[in-house]
């Protein structure tokens, strides 16, 4: 079966090619790193059928980040045909990386995409031209267009014969010389290799395993800035030849740029459109849609076969199986949906538009003062919909300690997970204030970029990388491709979160429901469950920060497993079915008669831990895949310190004020955010060289090494 390679710069519509030829929906986005891995997908088309690859974006076979050089290993390991996608509007940018594919000597065909775009940037691009040029097929395409992509699958040639002529000034035979022994180490083409040593390409020259007197010997020549300049420059006198403009403008630049992208106006933009969004989210459609599939899922489905069972049946045990297992974590699952549909449709708009890719340059000044890159910002909104996901996007920083970090400060976010906690818990003592959920977002973003200060001034300091990202132009999103994302994610949802709430769900109706001899407990005054008796052991722990009853923890504990069983687990250890909906619930946190109560102080200081406390165990499994086992657990740690001590913060101060009030939050803010600066200037103050220069006429050597620098 052939095997097709697709490859090219970010942002130029490779998952968009694939989506359209496999009928699929992968993920897809207005943004460098989107894929951070290949996929491989089988299609049949007409007459043809194969494997299509999708290849991370890259703009050079020199790597500088992990998604490229995935894409580098791929291309240079494969002898499967390539298809190289450009974006049609921006061919000086996208040819650079096609110049050193052809220099490949490799089986290629050039799509130039988003040609239906051409128009609207006053463009013309001579196709024919070009081809003969490049010794190799050019085509004008729209990934959109399933006809196009016939036509892609209908040309058989493949061959190139390309001849980089602006390299015959590069001593190129001379090095080829140098390093011929050694060229049985890589199988790539001579002169390919050879240019990649001019270019001091640390990759290459490490697959080479040349000697060091070798090594030396070739890196004598100072060419690559020069082998650059000579790629570019042939690119331009390519587009002179083949592309026509009647108008100059700047690509991806619009004129919404001047209000989404101005200095004064750009972030009460974006904190309006979070606001927004969790509006529509929490407060107006989401809760609307919710309560209605709560009473349908009651009437119609969990009343009808309780009462069946309840009639062919008294046992204890299965009733209770039933109503406060089954049913609760079946009305837990499917009554947040709405929610989290409306969260994944506004969050796929901003995608889809264009927006989104924007906030890395509007966040890159104030993310680059607390150690992070401006890509961050896309960890951190995807924090929004789950930690585990979000974790992943770091992977494409080019620096170790910046991706640690993101990676770590994923898992601050609040996650879709957390909603339905947020919904029971509101509804009972703050009257479903969209208010308290939006601060609760917001306070996992405040104390996410004050983590960060911290381990930027001590145990993770970043590299200066410089920060170069394209602007992609505003489109109207595809509303089309946007529900089938959306179906793609509930089902995703359905099946995997589904899956391990059920079964642990189930394992804590067991541990609440029995001792420790596994006897069914039918009077729980005169017996403890095995739940109650881990809880109190536990429950000391949390009683600074007001709910340090046994129930409340437990189910924090369970929330290891995935935070939506905070939700099931506190309706099983109060035992309150959810076929009436959450309300039922709620109202049985204000009853202190309950194994689980609060006050609106202890509800709220739970809320701000269950935000911050601890990864799920999904997360948990990808920070120890992308960084490591040691930083798994250091991050764990830290995250369970943060989220004791800033819940211990909001507590005492609200206490002190008797009472639940805006005042007092805001007074613990400001008290949370003096403690990080103070840890600041102490860690600064500390790190500063112990020893003074007095500019002494015979000063030593040691004190000079010592001295700070003026």
């Amino acid at each position: 079966m052939s095997k097709y390679i697709l490859c090219g710069n970010p942002n130029t519509g490779k998952t968009t090619f694939l989506n359209t030829l496999t009928n699929s929906n992968e993920h897809v986005g207005n943004w460098h790193g989107v894929t951070v891995d290949f996929l491989e997908k089988k299609f049949k088309l007409n007459n043809t059928s194969g494997v299509v690859v999708d290849l991370p974006g890259l703009y050079s076979l020199t790597s500088l980040t992990f998604e490229e050089s995935v894409s580098r290993d791929y291309i240079y390991n494969s002898q499967d045909k390539i298809i190289n996608l450009c974006d049609s509007n921006n061919l000086v940018r996208n040819l650079y990386l096609t110049l050193q594919l052809l220099e490949l000597k490799k089986d290629m065909l050039i799509c130039l995409n988003m040609s239906n775009e051409l128009k609207k940037t006053g463009k013309s691009i001579d196709a024919k031209a070009l081809s003969k040029i490049l010794k190799c097929e050019v085509i004008l395409i729209n990934a959109q267009s399933r006809q196009d992509l016939e036509n892609v699958f209908s040309l058989n040639d493949y061959s190139t014969n390309f001849n980089p002529t602006y390299l015959s000034k590069f001593p190129v035979e001379e090095v080829k010389k140098l390093i011929l022994p050694y060229l049985k180490n890589i199988n790539l083409n001579p002169n390919f290799v050879t240019t990649k040593c001019l270019e001091k390409d640390e990759f290459i020259l490490s697959k080479l395993n040349l000697p060091k007197d070798v090594l030396e010997e070739v890196c004598k020549f100072d060419v690559a800035e020069e082998i650059i300049s000579a790629r570019f420059k042939f690119v331009e006198e390519l587009i002179l030849k083949c592309q026509k403009q009647e108008k100059v403008s700047v690509y991806g630049y619009s004129k919404l740029d001047k209000i989404f992208l101005n200095k004064y106006l750009a972030f009460p933009i974006f904190i309006l459109i979070l606001v927004g969004i969790f509006y529509l989210t929490f407060s107006s459609l989401g809760a609307f849609i919710k309560n209605l599939l709560e009473l349908g899922l009651n009437k119609y489905i969990i009343s009808p076969i309780l009462g069946y069972v309840k009639t062919i049946t008294s046992s204890p045990w299965i009733v209770s199986f039933l109503e406060n297992g089954v049913f609760t974590i079946i009305s837990t699952l499917i009554s947040f949906l709405p929610q989290i549909v409306i969260l994944f449709l506004c969050l796929s708009i901003l995608e889809d538009s264009g927006y989104l890719g924007r906030l890395a340059f509007l966040f890159e000044d104030l993310f680059s003062k607390v150690g992070l890159n401006g890509r961050t910002v896309f960890t951190l909104l995807m924090g929004f919909g789950c930690s585990a996901t979000a974790a992943l996007t770091s992977r494409t920083l080019e620096d170790k300690n910046s991706k640690i970090k993101s990676t770590m400060l994923s898992s601050y976010m609040s996650c879709t997970a957390k909603a339905p906690l947020y919904a029971v818990i509101c509804g009972a003592f703050f009257e479903s204030n969209i208010l308290i959920i939006i601060f609760l977002y917001f306070l996992g973003v405040l104390v996410a970029l004050l983590v960060s200060i911290i381990l930027e001034k001590t145990i993770l300091k970043s590299k200066e990388n410089s920060f170069i990202m394209e602007l992609a132009p505003y489109r109207f999103p595809n509303f089309k491709r946007i529900l089938k994302i959306i179906a793609f994610n509930v089902k995703d949802f359905i099946l995997r979160v589904g899956g391990v709430l059920f079964t642990f769900s189930i394992i804590i109706w067991v541990l609440q429901s029995c001792t420790f001899k596994l006897k069914f407990i039918v009077d729980p005054k005169t017996e403890k469950s095995i739940l109650q008796v881990i809880g109190e052991f536990l429950a000391p722990i949390f009683k600074p920060l007001g709910f340090g009853n046994y129930g409340a923890v437990a189910a924090l504990i369970c929330g290891v497993v995935a935070k939506e069983i905070i939700v099931s687990s506190m309706s099983i250890i109060n035992n309150i079915n959810l076929d009436g909906g959450t309300a039922g619930l709620s109202n049985s946190l204000l009853n202190p008669n309950n194994v689980i109560h609060f006050t609106p102080i202890s509800a709220f200081s739970y809320l701000v831990f269950s935000l911050l406390y601890m990864p799920c165990v999904a997360t948990m499994g990808v920070y120890l895949k992308e960084i490591g086992k040691k930083w798994t657990m250091v991050a764990i740690l830290i995250q369970f310190v943060v989220a004791y001590c800033v819940t211990l913060i909001f507590y005492q101060i609200l206490k002190a004020f008797a009472g639940f009030n805006y005042l007092a939050i805001l007074i613990a803010l400001m008290a949370l955010t003096t403690i990080f600066v103070c840890i600041y200037f102490a860690i600064k103050f500390f790190k500063k060289p112990k020893v003074s220069c007095f500019k002494c006429s015979k000063c030593s050597h040691d004190c000079l090494k010592r001295k700070p620098k003026v």
